[in-house]
């Protein structure tokens, strides 16, 4: 059990890919461990014979002095229990010395991972799915009547604002992760400068919802979702549909034939927001489990 080199944060990502049979992915899993905001003296390894044989990492939220221990697995994890319970041992050592306001940990929903997260007192607060569509089975559907327009740089810092308004209740933990509403509305306008592309749905002069979505994330024609989200007074009139329809309309023309998207659910319920993609065609692919100390 040791820290990570340097040099071996570039061959986790596949790893972690191969040990989980893709329930963590690869490209996500780049963008934090190759983030600025990523600190390797968080990140362990275990070995067996040379091998780097399992992994987790403590991983900083955009919130000051929060928290996240994400990415724990291991090759074979059903013969190397052990090795994964020392892992999270090693991890929450760390965790100690850091002294965090808060602290949560995500896994996929497999064993061991559940089970050792539980012995150390890790109760599950949500789920996560992975969602996907595949738009060339994915039917046009009759719409009510609403006007899209793109977000544009200058728009985008008014559309910041509807995206707020339009992820409240539901997303209010994470918009607390992320640093509060003025950090979200301001990772919103970097998006769209970086590539994101949305588009804002309006009836009248009033914009109801939005959705997005990264082009070409995973590889050509395979886009990452970035969701859809309506405005809580607009919501119970079908303009979640409407946009969804819309999403998959516009992906096609931007030459994708899939999406996917990461969204959470309740633990006995699905959310609004995952509810939606089932309904309009998306395919659960993978379950996660945000889980916190009792």
């Amino acid at each position: 059990m040791r820290n990570a080199e340097p040099e071996e944060l570039g061959t986790l990502p596949k790893n972690l890919q191969e040990w989980t049979s893709g329930f963590i992915e690869l490209p996500g899993t780049k963008n934090v461990l190759s983030s600025s905001a990523f600190d390797p003296t968080g990140c362990f390894v275990a070995e067996d014979k040379g091998s780097i044989v399992g992994c987790v990492a403590v991983t900083n939220l955009p919130r000051k002095n929060w928290l996240v221990i994400r990415y724990l697995a291991a090759k074979r994890p059903q013969s190397r229990v052990y090795a994964v319970e020392k892992l999270l041992s090693r991890a929450l050592q760390y965790v100690e010395t850091k002294k965090p306001e808060f602290l949560r940990a995500t896994t996929p929903s497999m064993q061991p991972y559940v089970d050792v997260y539980k012995s150390f007192a890790f109760k599950p607060i949500r789920r996560d799915f992975r969602i996907t569509w595949d738009l060339t089975k994915t039917p046009e559907s009759p719409t009510k009547q609403v006007e899209v327009r793109e977000v544009t740089e200058k728009t985008a810092p008014e559309i910041a604002k509807v995206l707020v308004e339009s992820i409240r209740p539901y997303w209010d933990w994470r918009t607390e992760e992320q640093g509060g509403e003025d950090a979200v509305g301001q990772k919103f306008q970097e998006g769209i400068k970086k590539g994101e592309r949305w588009l804002s749905g309006s009836v009248g002069k009033e914009v109801v919802g939005l959705t997005g979505l990264i082009p070409d994330y995973y590889k050509t024609g395979d886009a990452r979702f970035r969701g859809t989200f309506v405005v809580p007074k607009h919501r119970g009139r079908g303009y979640g549909l409407t946009m969804m329809s819309q999403a998959s309309s516009w992906a096609k023309k931007l030459g994708q034939d899939k999406m996917t998207v990461y969204t959470f659910s309740y633990l006995e319920s699905l959310a609004p927001g995952a509810l939606l993609y089932i309904k309009s065609g998306g395919k659960i692919e993978s379950e996660y489990l945000q889980m916190q100390r009792a």
